[in-house]
């Protein structure tokens, strides 16, 4: 019987032991503790007040109300958190900034010395001796103030010091093990206790797939993470991009920096009623257009400097979408209405065409495109005609530097289906437009490598840097024609014939009409 007792009785430890709070209670003495699922106490009341935090899994305790702090206790009831040790915590997850007061304190930033404290491990990681501490979602961030101004160190959540106070006026996580850092005005990155790659950009940003875009001087460069192995490293620019409203769109391709690239020519007077829209499509995941972005951001020059188009009156798409396509055609039809009839509208183009193969018609491929199912995710060519010739415009140009065959610059096919160039029906413009295309039929667009620009755009800003945009357009489209023609044969060893086609409206007169 004797046995059974205490049995029964290391039963009942048991059970206690590994009991959990689920609660804070008060007892019968008016003092407090915590209770589990079964009413029974974890933590005796014997606090002067308890709060159980049920989403963080802790409890706080205070022993004294004058005492402005707290204590915890994890699950079990163990204090995991001494009360009173610290004058200030602030609680991040599992982690507490602690701070106690620095006595020899002038001013307010420096109050305080912080450090961190692990609630699972009950102990302080962090060293209370640095004026700032802030929680990251891959690092902790540690600060001190020095007579010339802050330093910042970094920390893993384990508190093994990854970059000492000290040596950087700023710090950012840029990949796992490596972070971005700013001394002397000038960022560079930092691993394994060395700065990796030194601090000469002027920006520096995270790496994406293994790739960031830093600037230096003014220019944007594509860096390759120096921990990885650069043979295995694919360049996903479209990732690069991603989230970049507002700022420049990253090419993989060098910048310009051909003939027509300088010295462009300066107009005398502004042209206050002409409006350009110009679509630059270059990173398409699968199959990018080398230079486009190139192509666009130099036509967006001419058109500002040469022609005259103020800044305002321009707009730019980059690695445009189905959307941004459609935002660029609405934008058009509010200009139309706005200036009913005095506005001249140039629309550009550079990037893929693509046709489909059952109509033999053609599209643009927005950015977000699928050549495979380009009737519904393509924007129709037909349309875009229709919807200019159906404003109410004193004349529309439009630039397309696309073929329309299913071909890249580089003559391979779009999709692996088609083993050949689909030559689509040529759609006529209408209303007051004359459409300059950089091939016909079943021919390819090329680029001009040497020059980091499309072969079409190339002759085109050559065109308008020689006649310092005064050329009338019968002359201009002579002139890009005959020497696409020569040098699509002299360098591709391929025929590239450009095409002017104009609304019959515009048959008589096109050709003396002008851009400016």
């Amino acid at each position: 019987m004797k046995r059974i007792i205490l049995s029964l009785a290391f039963v009942a430890f048991t059970l206690s032991a590994v009991s959990q709070i689920v609660a804070d209670a008060r007892g019968s003495n008016g003092e407090m503790g915590f209770v589990d699922a079964n009413n029974r106490w974890v933590v005796q009341p014997i606090y002067k007040l308890t709060i159980w935090k049920k989403e963080e899994r802790f409890g706080l305790f205070k022993t004294d109300f004058d005492d402005e702090t707290y204590g915890f206790v994890n699950e079990q009831g163990k204090v995991i958190f001494p009360q009173g040790k610290y004058n200030y915590y602030f609680v991040h997850g599992q982690y507490v900034k602690v701070s106690i007061e620095n006595e020899n304190s002038t001013s307010y930033l420096d109050r305080y010395f912080n450090g961190v404290w692990s609630l699972q491990e009950n102990r302080e990681i962090i060293p209370c001796k640095y004026s700032g501490i802030v929680f990251h979602p891959q690092y902790i961030s540690a600060r001190m103030t020095f007579d010339d101004g802050d330093s910042w160190g970094a920390f893993s959540y384990d508190g093994k010091e990854i970059i000492p106070c000290g040596l950087y006026a700023g710090i950012e996580w840029a990949a796992d093990d490596i972070f971005s850092v700013y001394k002397n005005g000038k960022w560079g990155y930092y691993a394994h206790g060395k700065e990796v790659i030194p601090c000469i950009y002027d920006e520096a940003v995270a790496f994406t797939g293994d790739v960031a875009m830093v600037k230096q001087d003014g220019e944007v460069k594509m860096l390759k993470n120096p921990l990885k192995d650069a043979t295995k490293i694919k360049v996903d620019v479209a990732s690069l991009n991603k989230g970049k409203a507002g700022g420049p769109v990253f090419s993989r391709y060098p910048k310009p920096d051909s003939d027509v690239d300088k010295n462009i020519p300066v107009a005398k007077k502004q042209a206050e009623t002409t409006f350009a829209f110009i679509v630059a499509n270059e990173n398409y995941p699968d199959a990018p257009v080398p230079y486009s972005l190139n192509d666009g951001r130099m036509f967006r020059e001419y058109c500002q400097k040469t022609l005259g188009i103020p800044e305002k009156n321009i707009n730019m798409y980059e690695d445009a979408t189905f959307g941004s396509i459609i935002t660029a055609v609405e934008k058009m039809k509010s200009v139309s209405e706005a200036y009913d009839g005095e506005a001249s509208v140039i629309f550009y183009y550079a990037g893929h065409g693509f046709p489909d193969d059952k109509q033999a018609t053609a599209y643009l491929l927005p950015i977000d495109g699928d050549a495979a199912s380009i009737t519904s995710t393509g924007y129709s060519l037909a349309k875009l005609y229709q919807e200019i010739a159906a404003l109410k415009l004193k004349s529309a140009i439009v630039f397309l530097d696309a073929c329309f065959s299913g071909a890249k610059r580089e003559d391979e096919m779009l999709t692996s289906a088609r083993g050949v160039a689909i030559k689509v029906k040529e759609d006529k413009p209408q209303g007051n437009m004359l459409v300059f295309s950089a091939a016909q039929g079943d021919e390819t667009a090329h680029q001009l490598e040497e020059k980091h620009h499309g072969l079409f755009t190339y002759c085109l800003l050559k065109e308008l840097q020689t006649s310092q945009g005064d050329a009338d357009l019968g002359t201009l489209t002579d002139n890009v024609t005959k020497q696409v023609k020569r040098q699509s044969v002299v360098i591709n060893n391929k025929r590239q014939t450009p095409t002017a086609i104009p609304s019959p409206s515009l048959q008589a007169s096109w050709r003396t009409m002008k851009l400016k």
